[in-house]
């Protein structure tokens, strides 16, 4: 329906998504991020896991959906993998009315 935002295409999702990652966790050898690393395989403090969300969500203006939809899969959020996030957060952004709000 809506043309898709350059910024909310995959590959600049998950560019993102892995920079966020990098700066919450700078001190970390965790090795490259890919879709099938797990949260968890970060060494990601709970802390980290909340400033993860909140950020996303925010950059995204979300309001608390990716949250709620996380919760709604019953999986741990630091058992997710990035492809999970990813995915999630791209199924968000594609509904009516999510995603960054116009200027």
């Amino acid at each position: 329906m809506s043309a898709q935002s350059p910024d909310n295409d995959i590959p600049s999702l998950f560019r993102s998504l892995k920079e966020l990652l990098q700066d919450i966790n700078d001190d970390s050898d965790a090795g490259e991020v890919t879709l099938e690393t797990r949260l968890v395989d970060l060494g990601l403090e709970s802390i980290s896991l909340v400033y993860l969300m909140a950020e996303l969500q925010q950059m995204h203006g979300l309001g608390d959906a990716l949250f709620r939809l996380m919760r709604g899969k019953g999986m741990l959020m630091k058992d997710m993998s990035v492809g999970d996030i990813l995915n999630s957060l791209h199924a968000l952004i594609g509904l009516p009315g999510a995603g960054r709000r116009a200027v």
